[in-house]
């Protein structure tokens, strides 16, 4: 990714990428809390939830490589368009702003993608429902990862980070329940799909302001291209963060997204048409570990930003996380698996109220937060999408889910490694 940032001859900062000084307010914070409820939701629940059921429903014997190869498909396809709706997030001159058009444009369309994922009874329909969402969920983040540094003083951050976690921590339990009490597939998507009228109001009410036409840099294929090559030498700090996010989101998806599946496979919760056994013991596990999630998401984002640092948070919550993850390798009862889950959350949610404000204090440039925004962005993206293949090697020809589980804490310890690498950040 290349990373020359800095203005051209001539140029003046202006109030759309200047470093942000006053403190936001309270109805900011609790509208951006709410808009991420509406983003999470759609972008965690399909692939937790619904997704893997209707594969598994069409599909019976091939649902694990099924679900693999959908998965990738939508996910990797961000690869290609987080950076770049972040660059034409940038480039965006309109009267509503940079981000605010990307924001309400991305929600309205992934709401109507949910609700075409519910009407599709094939694998390749699904795949295709799926494809739409990950797309239109990604014009969302765009504006939205970008945000927080365009209006968040960086003092404030931690704290608004936090409360911006409890809506990440908690998606899976309120979109579960929504799934739960909603009837067909049709009824589960368009449940979930209703919380973006909180993603449309948050979009309605905050401030943004426009960029300058005669700031607009142009847009080119090469720079777009240029993008992906990462100049370490040049910003090592952000190259680390970078490389911490991704072998954290990394841990995480292994440890979790094919619960499911180790809930039917190995302890036996398998749904039959008169009990949905696997569904209501997985919203335990979820219930469970985004309580724990919960708890300390805000706590530890407020600590960082009283503390002034932010690399032991992450460090202490990398290990916490690893320790999750033994656990459930080495004794695989439920008993151990609600254990381990509320561990899990525990150092997940230090670890997410940290991280964002940690990125956000290493970008390069004011000039292009969108951009460097978008690609951060990936790293909670593609470990999603290598989540699935990995799993499904180590699942059959690495020793099963214990296999899955310690690789899980392996990348968590790597995570906690990379964080100390960084300098500019205390």
């Amino acid at each position: 990714m290349s990373l020359e940032t800095s203005p051209g001859p001539g140029t003046t900062s202006s109030p759309s990428d200047a470093e942000p000084t006053e403190r936001v307010r309270a109805p900011w914070i609790t509208g951006f809390v709410f808009a991420g409820l509406g983003w999470q939701v759609a972008s965690q629940v399909p692939s937790t939830f619904t997704v893997p059921q209707q594969i598994k429903d069409i599909d019976p014997a091939g649902h694990v490589a099924d679900f693999a190869w959908v998965n990738t498909i939508g996910t990797l396809s961000i690869l290609f368009l987080g950076p770049l709706f972040g660059m034409l997030s940038d480039r965006t001159v309109s009267r509503f702003g940079r981000r605010r058009p990307w924001i309400v444009f991305g929600g309205l369309a992934a709401a109507v993608a949910l609700v075409f994922s519910g009407t599709q009874n094939s694998v390749w329909g699904v795949g295709l429902g799926y494809l739409l969402q990950t797309v239109f969920v990604a014009a969302l983040a765009a504006g939205m990862v970008t945000i927080v540094p365009d209006q968040v003083p960086s003092g404030q951050r931690g704290m608004v980070l936090g409360w911006g976690g409890v809506p990440q921590a908690a998606a899976l339990i309120i979109g579960g329940v929504l799934v739960s009490l909603s009837k067909g597939y049709v009824g589960q998507y368009a449940a979930l799909a209703s919380l973006m009228v909180f993603v449309v109001l948050f979009a309605w009410r905050v401030g943004d302001p426009p960029l300058p036409r005669e700031r607009r840099e142009p847009f080119s294929f090469q720079a777009y291209v240029a993008n992906y090559r990462i100049q370490v030498r040049q910003f090592p700090d952000f190259g680390w963060a970078l490389a911490t996010r991704f072998l954290m989101v990394l841990g995480y998806g292994l440890g979790t997204l094919y619960t499911p599946y180790f809930l039917s496979d190995v302890l036996g919760f398998k749904n039959t048409p008169s009990d949905k056994s696997n569904d209501s013991h997985l919203l335990i596990v979820v219930a469970v570990n985004s309580v724990s999630t919960v708890a300390l998401v805000v706590i530890a984002g407020w600590l960082s930003d009283r503390w002034g640092r932010r690399k032991p948070l992450v460090a202490a919550g990398s290990a916490v996380m690893a320790v999750a993850a033994a656990m459930i390798a080495v004794h695989q009862t439920w008993g151990m698996m609600l254990l381990a889950g509320a561990v899990l959350g525990l150092g997940y949610g230090v670890y997410l109220s940290v991280d964002g404000a940690l990125v956000t204090q290493t970008l390069p440039s004011g000039t292009d937060r969108g951009r460097d925004m978008g690609f951060a962005n990936l790293m909670t993206i593609i470990p999603f999408a290598l989540v699935p293949p990995i799993a499904a090697l180590l699942i059959k020809f690495a020793g099963g889910y214990a296999a899955l589980f310690w690789a899980s804490a392996i990348a968590s310890v790597a995570g906690a490694v990379c964080i100390n690498r960084i300098r500019g950040v205390r």
